[in-house]
């Protein structure tokens, strides 16, 4: 208690002199190795918290438009729904909900041109408990409630030219599967778009369209009443979504080909292995920051010395132990980063909240896949940074306060005679 007493009198008090040129100077640098702790507290802070938003957008989007796993044949459509959807059911862990879709790629046409995409035919009665899609429709649009309409993407309406209301083209390839009578005939069907969806992801409003399931099996089939029940997936939600890795695998040991089974995360792995790696280089680089901040803390103490040094020796010669020096410029110099890791907690905060109640930082959808800066705040991660600059502030004082509390009385007085 003796050496926090003396470091927090260092700390406050000034040097009494006519001269206060070494006391200005003194100042700034402290005041630089504050900020520099600071300003590398705030941008490790804004940036793990910039990347956990995105990491958390991207979960939310894909979990929410595929659902948790996706339950698929990869040859010819599932057939005999109903009693592979009870399977499904059984042995798939902590199921909550399942709907049955048939998904299909087609090009869609509109007064604009042709695009490419994929539209998806859905059971309503069962659709909304999987997916969230229904949600992002856009203000005045309506999902499909009857054969005939579709709900577009966004962004895909845009490219077309179409709206609520218009008529576009669905153009169907190559239709019907390997064995059919009409296979590799092509099919084209018109539907009136009753919604635009905004989905969040660049991805998805520029591909995706929805229709009912009896809309797209017609377009696939034609009118025979045998493909009522043909779907091509199961589209799955759990109890908990971070535990759709897990289930998935258990889901998979139970069915071999033609079927598949993969998560959320397999949709985008490569994307979410991306923004991890991104996470970890950045976090390391910035880390650099509070290094180089640390050395101006060493600075900042070592001018504290030249200041102080006739206090110093005085207490030396009173009889204050090597012991009690080294504390006492070691409470000194964690002062300085303590001060400057809770500046910038404080100020991560304010920006954090800024930035998560306006959206004030828009983003290129076509690039970033998202449209603004999202922010998630980890207090694991944010204690963990708080701590690890603290601790490299107090590392940084430890070997200049050893070195000073070795030195011999005899100097400082030597100095201020």
């Amino acid at each position: 208690m003796f050496a926090l007493k003396i470091a927090l009198r260092f700390l406050t008090s000034k040097k009494l002199d006519t001269d206060t040129r070494h006391t200005h100077f003194l100042s700034f640098v402290t005041l630089v190795s504050v900020i520099g702790v600071c300003v590398g507290v705030l941008a490790l802070l804004l940036v793990t918290s910039v990347v956990n938003g995105f990491e958390k957008e991207l979960t939310q989007i894909i979990s929410g438009t595929q659902g948790d796993i996706i339950f698929y044949s990869r040859g010819s459509p599932i057939r005999d729904r109903d009693s592979l959807e009870r399977k499904v059911k059984e042995f798939t862990p902590n199921f909550e909900a399942i709907t049955g879709s048939f998904v299909s790629e087609v090009m869609f046409h509109g007064p604009n041109g042709v695009s490419g995409g994929i539209i998806e035919g859905v059971d309503p009665s069962t659709w909304s408990s999987v997916t969230s899609v229904e949600k992002h429709l856009v203000k005045g649009g309506l999902f499909p409630t009857e054969e005939g309409q579709i709900a577009v993407g966004e962004s895909l309406a845009e490219k077309l030219g179409v709206g609520v209301g218009d008529s576009m083209r669905v153009i169907l390839p190559f239709s019907g599967y390997e064995g059919d009578s009409d296979f590799g005939s092509p099919r084209v069907q018109d539907f009136q778009i009753t919604g635009l969806l905004h989905l969040g992801m660049h991805d998805y409003d520029s591909k995706y369209a929805y229709a009912l399931l009896p809309s797209v099996q017609k377009l696939v089939f034609g009118e025979s009443a045998q493909v009522k029940n043909y779907i091509t997936s199961f589209r799955i939600k759990l109890t908990d979504s971070n535990l759709a890795a897990q289930s998935g695998l258990e889901l998979a040991k139970h069915f071999g080909f033609p079927y598949r089974v993969k998560d959320w995360g397999q949709l985008n792995k490569n994307l979410l292995y991306a923004i991890q790696l991104e996470k970890g280089v950045i976090a390391a680089l910035l880390t650099a920051i509070m290094i180089v901040a640390a050395f101006n803390v060493v600075s900042a103490l070592l001018m504290m010395v030249y200041e102080k040094e006739k206090e110093i020796a005085i207490l030396r010669v009173l009889g204050m132990k090597m012991r009690d020096q080294f504390i006492l410029f070691s409470w000194v110099g964690s002062f300085f980063g303590l001060l400057g890791t809770l500046a910038g907690v404080i100020m991560g905060l304010i920006c954090v909240f800024i930035l998560s109640k306006t959206h004030l930082i828009h983003l290129p959808a076509e690039i970033y896949h998202l449209e603004y800066l999202p922010v998630v705040i980890r207090f694991t991660e944010w204690c963990a940074i708080a701590l690890m600059a603290f601790v490299i502030c107090f590392l940084a004082t430890v070997i200049p306060a050893a070195k000073i509390a070795r030195r011999s009385p005899v100097e400082g007085l030597k100095w201020t005679a």
